[in-house]
């Protein structure tokens, strides 16, 4: 369905034009599988104000003499409210590989998580906004936000609100990040690595079993830490260039093949197998909606690489690079 039909059948729904079943179950399962591309952060109270004030003309235009006639109409109006709400304040766009989940979503107090493949949006019960990358979980305390502690597994870009009583602190393994109120991006996707860029603000970033393994970082720094180098040095960045993955994009900037190899595991699903070389192997370039085969088939032109798909598993053969 486009989206005009869409908009009708959503339309008869609240009038008492007569409807088949079957265009309620494919409106229940359009909305069950809408995908949505995460953009730029909006007003949320804005947001939530304009999309109510829609569905509240909406529901004056609705007359209903008969009891039963009202009984139905309450009883689907909870989902009815939550597709309006996607056409009047969040529907930016659609990505084919995104989980549909609107900015303006609390979420109990538990876990968030998304499958391989899909990134979503959500606000946290302070209206702290996260966006949650592919393959990863975010889980948070059950007195949030009065203990603002969650736990990451992935990575995830935060833009935390400010509260001076009380910090927000995200665990990643060993590491602990501690910030007021600023944006960052944090990535973890094992136990033996994490990723810290900090686009606002400020954020203390320290290693929870050592007292020497710590640093604070200001606006345009990163910093990475392993298991067995500790922390880094501190690099700058460009902070108007926000991670791409938000908007379900696979980028690489002069990436060796290892970083390659390791996103596509994340975005794929997939193991890979290495044989051969190719030390000086490095590629640039950008992927949207791309099948792990098309990406893999650009790949072999670039680095003189070969490769084979079986199932979930990829052969790699890698050539020194021309």
């Amino acid at each position: 369905m486009n989206s005009q039909e869409i908009k009708v059948r959503i339309r008869k729904l609240f009038s008492k034009e007569k409807h088949r079943s079957s265009q309620v179950e494919e409106l229940n399962q359009w909305y069950n599988s809408l995908n949505e591309e995460v953009t730029r952060p909006m007003d949320s109270d804005r947001l939530k104000s304009q999309a109510w004030e829609n569905i509240h003309n909406e529901i004056h235009t609705v007359k209903v003499h008969k009891r039963h006639e009202k009984n139905v109409l309450f009883g689907s109006w909870i989902w009815k409210a939550a597709i309006l709400l996607l056409f009047c304040g969040v529907g930016y766009g659609l990505f084919s590989n995104l989980s549909e989940s609107t900015e303006n979503t609390k979420l109990s107090a538990g876990s968030y998580s998304n499958e391989i493949g899909k990134v979503s949006a959500f606000l946290l019960p302070d209206g702290s906004k996260v966006w949650l990358s592919t393959g990863s979980k975010l889980e948070y305390a059950a007195d949030f936000p009065s203990n603002r502690q969650v736990s990451l597994s992935g990575e995830a870009f935060f833009e935390v609100v400010s509260n001076p009583n009380s910090p927000f602190r995200i665990t990643t393994g060993d590491m602990a990040t501690e910030v007021l109120g600023t944006s960052f991006n944090l990535k973890s996707y094992n136990q033996t690595g994490v990723e810290l860029s900090v686009y606002s603000g400020r954020v203390k970033f320290s290693d929870q079993h050592s007292n020497t393994d710590s640093a604070i970082l200001l606006m345009g720094e990163k910093i990475s830490w392993s298991a067995q180098a500790g922390l880094s040095e501190t690099e700058l960045f460009d902070v108007a260039k926000l991670p791409d993955w938000r908007l379900g994009k696979i980028s690489f900037d002069n990436a060796a093949i290892e970083v390659i190899l390791s996103t596509l595991k994340i975005w794929y699903d997939v193991t890979v197998e290495v044989d051969g070389k190719g030390t000086n192997c490095h590629y640039s370039g950008e992927f949207k909606q791309a099948s792990l085969e098309q990406i893999l088939e650009t790949l072999s032109f670039a680095l003189n690489l070969t490769y084979k798909i079986n199932d979930a598993h990829v052969t790699i053969r890698v050539n020194p690079c021309e």
